[in-house]
């Protein structure tokens, strides 16, 4: 499953501007004062003004070229931004799913993941930039309760479970493009912040030419072929 694109909300888009374009040097393919989007590889990363009391916050990841973790965690270092720390460590590693990520916030306190997945490719070469961003690979979707809507989503996608869920956490799809439905009793991995439900537009690539809201939830997500 690929992700075409996704669309979070946002209270601070000159910031968001500023990160995701003059300093990670994402390409700019729309910008007004209602509307950022960037491209990122193979997905488009998009922030919509937000204008409600509470500031929406998301976590998603990139896929980047497995060979580069070292030099992308220089070139984060060398921006000024800060690395999450996880049990002290900068960097996650995952036996089964065969991957490193590190973790940072962006100005409006999203959770960002960099992830290198060993079992794909990418680019060659010892300097890090924007090229090695291969595409926007999970998009983390709150949920109250992770079995019913696993069961729901993936009937509805006509995908499977990546490899393992439990009552807390389901990934939904493959190392090309996850859903990563978590418990609103969680905090996300890499952060301090509680899982919590705001609104969101996923278009990804998959087996069927559909639009549906999850379950109640303002997320909408849209299949195309």
């Amino acid at each position: 499953m690929k992700i075409s694109e996704v669309r979070l909300q946002t209270s601070l888009l000159e910031q968001q501007y500023q990160f995701y374009h003059l300093r990670l040097g994402m390409e700019v393919l729309d910008y007004t004062n209602k509307i950022l989007r960037l491209r990122c590889g193979g997905s488009v990363l998009a922030f919509e003004t937000h204008h409600e009391d509470e500031a929406p916050y998301y976590h998603f990841a990139f896929n980047i070229s497995p060979g580069k973790l070292d030099s992308a965690i220089r070139s984060i270092k060398e921006l000024g931004i800060a690395i999450n720390l996880v049990d002290g460590k900068e960097v996650v590693h995952s036996n089964s799913w065969n991957s490193d990520s590190v973790y940072f916030y962006d100005p409006a306190g999203n959770i960002v993941e960099y992830i290198a997945r060993y079992d794909l490719s990418g680019r060659a070469g010892d300097e890090f930039d924007a090229s090695d961003l291969l595409s926007i690979s999970e998009i983390g979707l709150p949920v109250t309760n992770v079995a019913d809507t696993a069961e729901a989503l993936t009937s509805l996608l006509r995908e499977k479970v990546y490899l393992h869920a439990d009552h807390l956490f389901a990934p939904i799809g493959n190392e090309e493009g996850l859903f990563i439905l978590s418990s609103t009793e969680r905090q996300w991995l890499g952060s301090n912040k509680p899982v919590k439900v705001f609104p969101l537009t996923v278009a990804v690539e998959g087996n069927i030419q559909d639009s549906f809201q999850l379950n109640g939830l303002p997320y909408q997500i849209i299949v195309q072929q």
